[in-house]
């Protein structure tokens, strides 16, 4: 096994990046390389990529390094929460996956049994664990359904109790499990203080999965009458007294900080991301901005398979040469027969230009993807769910995304060809630029949300990659500040600029929620809005910032079956009026009745339309002074609208020959002197090489590059 990822997808000369790899042999090889042409394909040029020379070429000591997936929160020790008295441990859950083994709620136990847990067991039944001894619930909670819990001890006695409800507002009877008993004073563990895990075992274990709110603890047997009132809901400004800890989720959501409003102030950190902004058990759903209700939002949702840090120790570092070309390199490591790919994006240094074009390259929809289709257990997507069917709205590339590679990964079309996609089909671009002499700067969703229309106005032209999808309201701000100053735009791809997407802080990881739109998943009731910005998630069309209004096209059909293979292509026919001074600028050198992208493409088939398609629409923004130059119809019921599009549930919306299900070749001219041209189509990139660079395709691209460049 090897395999491995880099601290971050991008960096500038004097910028290091860490590299952490994981293999069983005991020695590996890394070699820096320069990426052009990912895949081996005969129809096209081949693999291009060429070794650098640098420092860090060489071998290193291999260490096998694990993956150790799990969200919790872990609060550090003290003294005060190790219990040794009279106890209340109260807590709010919505457990989704029971009967998956012993799941611990809250924790203090270490090694050699000593300490306590509350949690549930391999049957779903709650219990108290203090030190080896413990008590159990006689029936089973539910799954999905909102309770609290309780664990009261009276150390004198050793009477222990456990105690359980429903929510208010649930039409449930109240229920009291049960669960009573003697149990022995626990020895007190120095371990942390453990939300939703255990540390029994030799590392944290049994987590939970599902949601918790208001956790918190008393140091008495709090009376019947005030476990009620708790259950009615935690007033944080009110609590029983004493109150040794009382945790506030509502409090940070945008961070990994955990506020104790008890006054001792045990905050505590979350482990592995779990997801945060959920509806609680008070919350009423008269709004669903967690900002407006924040003791409707006092929950987080955890998983045994959620992983946003693998932590792996750095293997070597690579320090960017101040005279490395701008482009697309790649870490090549080989070790015991093995060969992996450790990709890294270079940007020219900050504030300078190195080149008249910048590619932008999609660095979050590659952070979307990372690990699509992989099934390796803590390695997930944005189009998985975690294993309690919970959507995953959480991407980090601190750990290994074995999707971002170039090579055309595990992708087939209907006639079961390999096909690329994200790095690989970006890749082409890069051949297809090299090829044909055109110098270009690579920029990456990072650098433009970070630092915004600065960064474009150093450039007379942008293109996109072939799939911009995720897309932050930084950068739609950035691109539409920089048609505003006379900048251009080349929109090369398909369903781009569609989905509402949040960066952290730190830059690690991205968070999409999925309330709308054509989507893998849906989002809780009341759960669309980010944890990390606040805002509102879902389509930017919903938000009324259609890409049509940007680019003038927007997503409109995708070829994917249930099978996860991909419908094949559509040739484009030209509508354009060649009279148009414009139009006959970009269509020259292609015959008027010439077919635009009309042969084999690298992998998909025969048409430059395809994979994931968009159209021009006047009502959704398209400028009205847009031209329509070609489009491609004609598809294959593999082909469907978009669900953003459908409002009847019949017969119709699966039939062929649907209007909306094309794809638009558009351009238009913007008041500041700039120009914007949009293909629609993620397969416009795989049509670039065909015959030598000497197609359709490529020379209506050099004729858009030679307009907006000149």
């Amino acid at each position: 096994m090897l395999t491995g990822y880099t601290d971050r997808l991008s960096a500038r000369p004097g910028q290091t990046l860490s590299f952490m790899v994981s293999t069983d042999a005991p020695l590996f090889k890394a070699e820096i390389v320069r990426l052009l042409h990912g895949d081996g394909d005969p129809r096209g040029p081949g693999r291009r990529e060429f070794a650098i020379g640098t420092r860090v070429d060489g071998e290193y000591s291999g260490v096998e390094q694990k993956l150790f997936p799990g969200s919790c929160i872990i609060v550090a020790d003290h003294p005060e929460l190790r219990l040794s008295g009279d106890f209340t441990i109260f807590a709010w859950i919505r457990p989704t996956r029971l009967a998956s083994g012993e799941q611990v709620i809250l924790s203090k136990q270490g090694r050699d049994d000593a300490g306590f847990e509350l949690g549930l067991s391999d049957t779903g039944r709650l219990f108290l664990r203090l030190g080896a001894a413990r008590i159990e619930g006689a029936a089973p909670v539910l799954e999905q359904r909102w309770l609290w819990v309780a664990a009261r001890y009276d150390a004198a006695t050793g009477s222990a109790g456990l105690s359980t409800g429903f929510a208010t507002h649930d039409q449930s009877l109240v229920r009291d499990l049960g669960g009573a008993g003697h149990l022995p004073p626990a020895m007190s563990s120095d371990a942390p203080f453990l939300i939703a895990a255990s540390m029994r075992g030799s590392r944290r274990c049994s987590f939970y999965n599902g949601l918790i709110a208001d956790p918190c603890i008393f140091g008495k047997w709090l009376g019947d009458a005030e476990l009620g009132d708790l259950a009615d809901g935690v007033d944080f400004d009110a609590l029983p007294q004493p109150c040794i800890a009382a945790w506030d989720f509502s409090v940070g959501s945008n961070g990994a900080g955990i506020h104790d409003a008890g006054g001792r102030r045990f905050d505590g950190e979350t482990h592995q991301s779990p997801v945060r902004a959920m509806t609680g058990p008070h919350w009423t759903g008269e709004t669903d901005d967690p900002r407006g209700d924040p003791r409707g939002y006092r929950a987080i949702h955890f998983h045994e398979d959620s992983l946003s840090d693998a932590g792996w120790v750095e293997s070597f570092a690579f320090t960017i040469p101040d005279d490395l070309p701008s482009g697309v390199y790649s870490a090549r490591l080989t070790a015991g027969g093995e060969t992996d790919d450790l990709p890294f994006l270079v940007c020219p240094p900050k504030g300078v230009a190195t080149a008249p074009l910048a590619l932008v390259v999609p660095t979050f929809t590659y952070l979307a993807y990372g690990n699509e289709m992989w099934r390796e257990y803590g390695l997930n997507c944005l189009y998985d769910r975690y294993l309690d069917g919970a959507g995953v709205p959480l991407a980090s590339q601190r750990h290994p995304i074995k999707t971002f590679r170039p090579g055309r990964g595990l992708l087939r079309s209907v006639t079961g060809e390999h096909f690329g996609r994200h790095l690989s089909a970006d890749l082409y671009a890069f051949d297809w630029l090299d090829a044909i002499g055109q110098p270009v700067d690579v920029i990456t969703d990072h650098e433009l949300h970070r630092e915004g229309v600065g960064l474009l106005r150093q450039y007379k032209a942008v293109m996109t990659g072939s799939h911009p999808e995720y897309v932050s309201g930084q950068m739609l701000d950035a691109l539409e500040a920089y048609l505003g100053s006379g900048g251009s735009v080349a929109y090369l791809g398909g369903n781009g600029f569609y989905s509402v997407t949040s960066l952290a802080d730190d830059g690690g990881m991205i968070e999409v929620r999925r309330p709308n739109g054509t989507r893998p998943w849906s989002s809780r009731p009341g759960e669309s809005h980010h944890a990390l910005t606040g805002e509102p998630g879902g389509l930017w069309r919903f938000r009324g910032r259609a890409p049509q209004r940007l680019v003038g096209v927007g997503f409109t059909a995708q070829g994917w079956t249930s099978h996860n293979d991909c419908g094949l292509p559509r040739p484009y026919r030209q509508t354009g009026d060649r009279s148009h001074p414009l139009v006959a600028e970009l269509l020259a050198g292609i015959s008027e009745d010439e077919a635009i992208g009309d042969f084999e493409t690298l992998g998909l088939g025969v048409g430059a339309a395809g994979d994931e398609v968009d159209r021009a629409d006047l009502i959704l923004g398209t400028p009205a002074h847009a031209h329509v130059l070609a489009t491609a119809t004609g598809f294959s019921t593999d082909y469907q609208l978009v669900i953003d599009d459908r409002r009847d549930v019949n017969e119709a919306a699966t039939l062929p020959g649907n209007p909306l299900v094309r794809s638009d070749i558009v351009s238009f001219e913007t008041a500041a002197g700039g120009l914007v041209f949009s293909v629609g189509s993620m397969q416009w990139f795989s049509a670039l090489s065909h015959n030598g660079y000497d197609n359709t395709v490529s020379t209506l691209t050099r004729n858009v590059l030679r307009r907006m460049l000149r």
